[in-house]
This record gives C-alpha cells, sequence and structure tokens, in this order.
C-alpha cells in the first residue's frame, strides 16, 4: 500500500496564499470549512441564496455577492462556492466583458483553487498516513464534504508533483556525481538540465500510453 510522503511535496504559491489566509482566519480543521460565510469574509465577499444559477456579481458599491443554487446537493454546494470564490480571491472584472483567452485562464485558475481550497495542504498534512487507494478517497471525501471523484484527482495531484520532486532529485543527485559538475554548474544550466530531464519523462510517458 502506497502512502503519501507530503516530504516530498513541494506546494504551488497559491496553495501556500490559501493556506494562509486560512489559518490567518482560524480556518484550521475540516470542520471549519463549514462556515461558508466566514471563509466568504475571508476574500471580502458574500454568499447569497438562490434558486437561480451560480454564478459572482458585484453590485454598486463594489462588494462581491456569491450565489449559490439552494436545491444542489451538500456536496455540489461546496464545490461550486470554492470554484466561485476564486473570482473575488483573484480576478477582477465581468467575464463578460473579456476575451475568451482570458476568461479560459480565469476557470483553469479557479479549478486550481477549488482543489487546494476544499480540501487545503495543512489540513491534509495532519493526516499521518493516506493510503492512494479508493477505500481513502472515500474517507478523505466525508471528512471534508466533497465528492469522491473529487478527493481522488486532488490526491492524484498531490501524488503527481512528488512523482516530480522524486525524479528531480535523483536528478540532482546523478548530476552531482558527473565529474563536470564538481567544476560547478550554473544555476541557469542545472535548470536546463532538470527542464530536458523532464520533458524525456513526459514524452516517454507520452508514448506508453498510446
Amino acid at each position: 500500500m502506497e502512502l503519501l510522503n507530503f516530504e516530498l511535496y513541494r506546494p504551488t504559491a497559491m496553495e501556500l496564499w490559501i493556506q494562509a489566509k486560512f489559518e490567518e482566519g482560524g480556518i484550521r480543521t475540516p470542520d471549519d470549512l463549514e462556515d461558508l460565510d466566514h471563509i466568504a469574509s475571508l476574500f471580502d465577499a458574500f454568499i447569497a441564496y438562490t434558486e437561480g444559477e451560480t454564478k459572482v456579481l458585484y453590485d454598486e458599491d463594489g462588494d462581491c455577492l456569491i450565489f449559490l443554487n439552494i436545491h444542489m446537493d451538500r456536496h455540489e454546494q461546496r464545490l461550486a462556492f470554492f470554484h466561485e470564490l476564486c473570482h473575488p480571491a483573484l480576478h477582477a472584472g465581468n467575464q463578460r466583458e473579456l476575451p475568451p483567452s482570458f476568461v479560459s485562464l480565469q476557470e483553469t485558475q479557479a479549478g486550481l483553487f477549488q482543489q487546494y481550497s476544499a480540501m487545503p495542504l495543512h489540513m491534509l498534512r495532519e493526516v499521518t498516513a493516506i493510503p492512494n487507494q479508493p477505500s481513502c478517497y472515500r474517507q478523505l471525501a466525508e471528512t471534508f464534504g466533497v465528492p469522491a471523484e473529487f478527493a481522488q484527482a486532488r490526491l492524484e495531484r498531490i501524488t503527481r508533483r512528488m512523482n516530480q520532486e522524486r525524479r528531480d532529485r535523483n536528478l540532482r543527485a546523478r548530476l552531482a556525481a558527473l565529474p563536470a559538475f564538481k567544476h560547478g554548474y550554473s544555476d541557469a544550466t542545472t535548470k536546463l538540465l532538470m527542464q530536458l530531464q523532464r520533458q524525456t519523462y513526459e514524452k516517454k510517458g507520452a508514448i506508453s500510453q498510446r
């Protein structure tokens, strides 16, 4: 059974920022994630429940309102909230007035924000042993109030980044053993070599999946 080793995990800047905002606002356990109104307030937003579509609007005073459909189940509503929360947290302006490429970028960021905030890293770290298997997905999904498929996607993203860090460490060790390396490669050269190694690995992975 494979256990996730968070010592190998290198969080993204967005993850660290969300963690800092949550910890500053007292959001430290999965139970704290139940208070969506408080979480919204940390990002200067307010929640309004509606029978209409889920969306974000700004009123004439510039206040952000996150409209959540009251007919969604608990899991769907939680994910919709964290997705929409990204817009007041990271974005400005009306998407209807933005070019399609900008809208696509914002939606990609919202998907990442949703993962990082619905299952925050500092809470996952508190779980001393997370087995990477279906039963664990269901257990974590219940703990964080999200669908099992969402929990699986979160852990799979973490696993991919851990595997990349493991490969990077192995590459650094191999480079350090080379005679030429002992004379000192520049940081730029080292980064280039590691980028080439990653591209080679990704290419091999793509071929093996054909």
